[in-house]
């Protein structure tokens, strides 16, 4: 299909009627910037010269939405030629039931789905949950976006998503963009084989090259005063050579915007954190997982779990030594048993000092996992089984004696132990919170919370 000129399309990232955790105030201030998307729309924008816009659905309903794209100053039924509907989440298929359907019966409008977290594996179960979709979209979508909507007589070479990263992203074509902090994609990918992960198979690229980085944080300070920015990469892959390149090009900037990154604990150059700390390194999201080395096993996060709790340690010292926030997420898996939280409760506590946050929860069964039968054998149960066929995802009972809401509670229990309000809010507010938010709004809000829904220690 081609588009007119004169006609606009309408990317939006869909929002969720709840936040995945806990639905407080607090969790509804999260406006994490869907990058992917909008690397799309700033290619479409840039390769084709389409008239695209961007708006993200966060936690606003789907009336919401429309009507702030009425009052940008878009006239829906004579500008709109189709709407572009990214799935960041499972979690947000009955906000998009929503919003499709609000899409065909007020105006008739072509909608296109991809997000290939959700979609892929699935497109089959995506038509029989979105039946207003008029096409979905697997995998990457560049490419085949671009066939779409490029003119017949214009050929357009667009590489593969799975060969390379978005460029610079427009954030213009965001609709208040200035409320999100800004993220630069780095890699894709990471094959390292972790039994819960989506991207465990995937081949991961080689960093975006230092100076393209260095390029689009030009860009981004001629938008933005005072930001963060995400590094996104599935796995953080500190290359030597890469780091040393960086290193060297950030020395020659006036400023050095702070930024965060996910990665694995043996990526980590130890003896590079300094110097990564003066490129602006403030937050490193670490997938450790567990301290239970029975568990590290049991999810294939290394075949040597001694080893791999020891130079998890030698990080922690190490960043605290240059001033970089350490956040640990933590997976309570399959065949968990109160010794094996036990295991990695006492390791945490025993680093307390060392970490900012923690991120704690149960595993969550996802209907494309495809790996039933080995958390089965390691002692696992879904509970409500045709649920999964409804939403896309069950709770696991994670073992005979501990069911997915004994799970909620010991995660809920261990977060509280090691989290305290400021650091829980200092590491939020480095690309999750929306910009502007302050601490004091968050001491107001906690207020009017459900104490119980927090996962910080509030004294």
């Amino acid at each position: 299909m081609t588009t007119r000129k004169d006609k606009t399309i309408i990317a939006v990232s869909a929002g969720q009627e709840t936040p995945k955790k806990a639905d407080n105030i607090i969790n509804r201030h999260v406006r994490y910037l869907n990058y992917g998307l909008l690397g799309l729309v700033t290619l479409l924008k840039e390769q084709l010269g389409i008239n695209i816009i961007m708006i993200q659905g966060n936690y606003d309903s789907p009336e919401m939405v429309l009507n702030k794209l009425c009052l940008s100053g878009l006239d829906i039924e004579r500008d709109c030629d189709c709407f572009l509907l990214s799935i960041p989440s499972v979690y947000s298929i009955p906000w998009c039931q929503k919003f499709c359907k609000l899409i065909k019966s007020c105006y008739g409008k072509k909608i296109i789905v991809g997000g290939r977290w959700v979609v892929d594996s699935n497109p089959t179960w995506i038509r029989s949950k979105l039946r207003f979709v008029d096409l979905i979209i697997e995998g990457f979508g560049e490419r085949r976006l671009v066939e779409l909507f490029r003119p017949v007589d214009k050929h357009i070479e667009v590489p593969s998503g799975e060969s390379k990263v978005f460029d610079t992203l427009n954030y213009e074509l965001l609709i208040d963009f200035l409320k999100y902090q800004p993220s630069i994609e780095v890699s894709r990918g990471c094959g390292s084989g972790c039994s819960f992960c989506a991207d465990k198979n995937t081949k991961r690229l080689s960093n975006k090259p230092t100076n393209m980085i260095v390029k689009e944080l030009d860009y981004l300070e001629t938008l933005f005063d005072n930001f963060s920015v995400y590094f996104e990469a599935p796995h953080f892959n500190f290359q030597r050579d890469w780091v040393e390149e960086f290193y060297m090009r950030m020395l020659l900037r006036k400023v050095q915007p702070a930024w965060r990154c996910t990665t694995r604990v043996e990526a980590i150059p130890i003896n590079q954190l300094e110097k990564l700390s003066k490129t602006g390194l403030k937050v490193l999201d670490i997938g450790l997982e567990s301290a239970s080395k029975k568990q590290l096993i049991a999810m294939k996060k290394t075949r040597e779990p001694e080893k791999y709790l020891n130079i998890a340690e030698e990080i922690l010292y190490e960043c605290q030594r240059n001033n970089i926030w350490v956040k640990l997420n933590i997976l309570l898996y399959a065949g968990e048993t109160s010794q094996t939280v036990k295991e990695t409760e006492l390791w945490l506590l025993k680093h307390k000092n060392l970490i900012k946050s923690v991120s704690v929860g149960g595993l969550v069964y996802y209907k494309n996992m495809g790996n039933a039968s080995e958390l089965s054998a390691l002692g696992a149960s879904i509970p409500e089984t045709e649920n999964i066929e409804e939403t896309g995802y069950a709770k696991l009972n994670l073992s005979p004696k501990i069911n997915y809401k004994d799970a909620e509670n010991i995660a809920t229990e261990i977060s509280r132990r090691i989290i305290t309000k400021q650091n829980y809010f200092d590491v939020k507010s480095i690309s999750y919170f929306e910009r502007g938010y302050t601490f004091e709004q968050f001491e107001k809000d906690i207020e009017q919370c459900d104490k119980n829904s927090l996962p910080f220690a509030i004294d």
